[in-house]
C-alpha cells in the first residue's frame, strides 16, 4: 500500500504533465533534422491556468551595425525565429493540445495550432496532425 499523496496511485493527466517549462531539443521533418544551426535555443511554457508561450531561436549571428536595424539585419534576426503566446486547451481523448495564439511574431499567422503530444521520459514531443514534423522538448528541472 502506498503512502497518502503518492502520485504513483493515479497516472497524471496529459494536461497536468504539460504544466511547466520545456527546453527546445530539436525539430525533425520526414525523419531528418531541421537545420536551425549548431546550437538553437528555445522554450515552451504551459501554465497551470491555461496560459502558454513559446520561442525558438535559430543559431545565427544577429548583428546590428547602427542604432537602427537595416531591413537585411531585421530579416536575418527574424528568419526562422518562432515566437507566440496565448492560452491552451488539452483534449485528453484525442491526445492533443491546442495553442490558442493571442499574438505572434510571424506576419500573417494567427489562429489555433493543434498538436498531438507524446511524453517520453522527461521529453515532450509535439506533432501537427497528418504531418511528419515533430518538435522535441525536454523538461526544465
Amino acid at each position: 500500500m502506498s503512502e497518502a499523496g503518492d502520485k504513483s496511485d493515479k497516472p497524471q493527466s496529459g494536461q497536468a504533465r504539460l504544466i511547466g517549462a520545456w527546453r527546445y531539443v530539436g525539430t525533425r521533418i520526414n525523419g531528418a533534422s531541421w537545420d536551425r544551426g549548431a546550437n538553437p535555443k528555445g522554450m515552451i511554457y504551459y501554465g497551470p491556468h491555461g496560459e502558454m508561450a513559446v520561442q525558438i531561436a535559430p543559431d545565427v549571428a544577429r548583428k546590428r551595425a547602427g542604432a537602427v536595424m537595416t531591413p537585411e539585419e531585421a530579416f536575418i534576426a527574424l528568419k526562422d525565429y518562432i515566437a507566440y503566446f496565448g492560452t491552451y486547451t488539452v483534449d485528453e481523448a484525442s491526445g492533443t493540445v491546442t495553442h490558442h495564439r493571442a499574438d505572434n511574431l510571424q506576419p500573417g499567422e494567427g489562429g489555433d495550432l493543434v498538436r498531438r503530444y507524446e511524453f517520453a521520459g522527461d521529453r515532450l514531443i509535439l506533432r501537427p496532425p497528418n504531418s511528419t514534423l515533430e518538435v522535441t522538448w525536454e523538461r526544465i528541472k
